[in-house]
This record gives structure tokens, sequence and C-alpha cells, in this order.
């Protein structure tokens, strides 16, 4: 059985939570192109909105996985608000929304779930309830180990990116590559897609798995979206890759767990993958885009003794 199929209703709990945070980064961060503006930091505890303001007051809001508590934090006060088996979403919202009012902070959300096949409000959610400290802090393992894979990948290249970030709508950690190039998406009462699709891109991620896919597993999404063509997996692509037309992207799914060996194929899969897309996008200027840089090598991902 695989970790999502195995837990299911505490990563549904757990991205519920994370979607009240995403609420609120979405009304009150500066908007972006491509959504960006609503991405979650994954922090070594976590995720969280990242510093916004409201009025005068700065705040942030961290859903600290490696210690059961969302913490929201002010320019003076940090207040804890404690995850528990057994705890609402409803009662998660209310604290989270009272506590930042009694800081001075009253927030306003839509509190309708986003992307999800069940539209209860947060403050009528009685149902999901599934905090599990365990699942919680192997969520955060891959979340890391996603954010680092994807960062490593997409630093180096000279090209207009969205960095690495949970997208909360559909619980998966994501990064993108977008050409200055108009593509508007065909269906423009699509309100996320028309925003999200409407420019030439290409999107890395990778999320915990979902009711098609049992493990957790990356993905490259070209857009304009590929339509009645597969798109060819040659030679340089990690074992086990390939193409699905349902999905129009590549797929690498990971079956063991995180590891040396996984990182290194999630690296092949990511260059491989881009490249394909490239040229599938027909993007011209891949010697410029991929030109190393004149750096000194940095100490980056480095054990120190």
């Amino acid at each position: 059985m695989g970790f999502y199929t195995e837990y299911r209703n505490e990563i549904t709990t757990l991205q519920l939570i994370s979607q009240i945070l995403g609420k609120i980064r979405l009304e009150y961060a500066p908007q972006e192109p491509q959504w960006a503006h609503v991405v979650l930091d994954i922090t070594p505890r976590g995720f969280s909105t990242g510093l916004l303001r409201h009025g005068d007051s700065y705040f942030e809001i961290e859903v600290d996985l490696s210690r059961g508590l969302i913490v929201i934090k002010t320019e003076t006060y940090d207040t804890h608000i404690e995850m528990q088996s057994g705890k609402p979403i409803s009662e998660y919202y209310q604290e989270i929304i009272n506590t930042a009012a009694a800081e001075g902070l009253k927030l306003y959300i839509n509190t309708k779930p986003q992307e999800m096949e069940f539209k209860t409000p947060f403050e009528d959610d009685v149902g999901h309830h599934h905090y599990n400290d365990y699942v919680a802090n192997i969520v955060l393992k891959w979340f890391r180990f996603a954010r680092d894979a994807e960062m490593r990948f997409l630093a180096p290249f000279r090209h207009r990116k969205v960095y690495p970030g949970l997208f909360w709508g559909t619980f998966d950690v994501s990064c993108m590559l977008v050409r200055n190039e108009s593509e508007p998406f065909p269906d423009d009462s699509k309100v996320i897609e028309r925003a999200a699709f409407d420019e030439y891109m290409i999107e890395f991620g990778f999320w915990l798995g979902d009711d098609t896919f049992e493990h957790p597993a990356f993905f490259t999404l070209p857009y304009p979206f590929v339509e009645n063509t597969d798109l060819e997996v040659g030679g340089d692509f990690p074992e086990g890759s390939y193409f699905s037309p349902d999905m129009t992207g590549y797929i690498y799914e990971i079956k063991d767990g995180i590891n040396e060996r996984e990182a290194e194929n999630v690296q092949k899969f990511l260059q491989s993958s881009f490249r394909s897309a490239f040229d599938h996008l027909k993007w011209k200027g891949i010697n410029y885009c991929t030109e190393p840089l004149k750096m000194e090598d940095n100490q980056q991902g480095d054990a120190q003794d």
C-alpha cells in the first residue's frame, strides 16, 4: 500500500490546514502572474505564509509540523495553536482567525476549499480531524526533499522563474520556468486556470499521490498542454519515467522512499524532461538558459565537520 493510500485522511487534513494559510496569503500578498504570490514557503519545520502586511502590521503564520503547532508571528509576539488528533478543521479555522484578531489582525478570506472534491466551508467542516504527528513529519521530509530537488535543478537557469513552494490548492511542491510569450487559457471563465496558464511555461512539481497515483511522484508539465501526441522518454531519463497522456506530462514515481539514489534520479528526470519539453515547445535559447554561472562552488547542501 502506498503512502497516500494509507494516510489519505491525514494528508487531506493537512491540505485543508494549508488552504487556510494559503487563502490568507491569497488575500494579503501582492499579486503576481501564475498565482506565484499564493505559494506557501517550505520551512525547516513545515510551511508558512512568509512575511505579510495587514495595514501597518507585519505578520507570518507557520504550520510547524515538527512540533505539531500553528504559530502566528507578529512584530512582538508568537502565539501557538496546537494541532491534535480529533480536532476538526472548523476549530483550526476559528482559532487562527480569532487569535489573529486578538493581535489586531482582522483577516477575511473565502472559506470554501479550493480545487478539492468537497466544498464545505472551513468554519463548518467537522469531518476532517485526522492530524497525526508521525504522518505530518513524513510529509515534512517529502516536502523538504522536493523543495531541495527542485531548487537544485532550477537555480542555475538564466530564465524567468517561479521558485519552489507549496501550491495548496493541489497540495504539490512546484516551480516553473516561464517564457515571456502570451498563450491565453482557452476558457476565460475558469478563474484559476486563466491566471495560471496565460504564458508559455514548463511546470516542475511533486505531489504525495492521489486516487490515481499511489506513490509520491515528480512531474513535468509543458504549457500549452500536449495534445494528440505522446512525448518520447529517451535513454537519459531514469528507469521508471513515463509520459502520461492523461496528465499531459512526464511522471517519475518514487516507490522506495527518500535516499541518495532517488535524489540523483530526480535530477536526471527533471533535466531530461526539461530538455524534452523545451524542444516540444520549440523554445529558443537553451544554450543561454543553461550557460554555467561564473561563480565558484559554494557550500549548499554540504555537511560541516
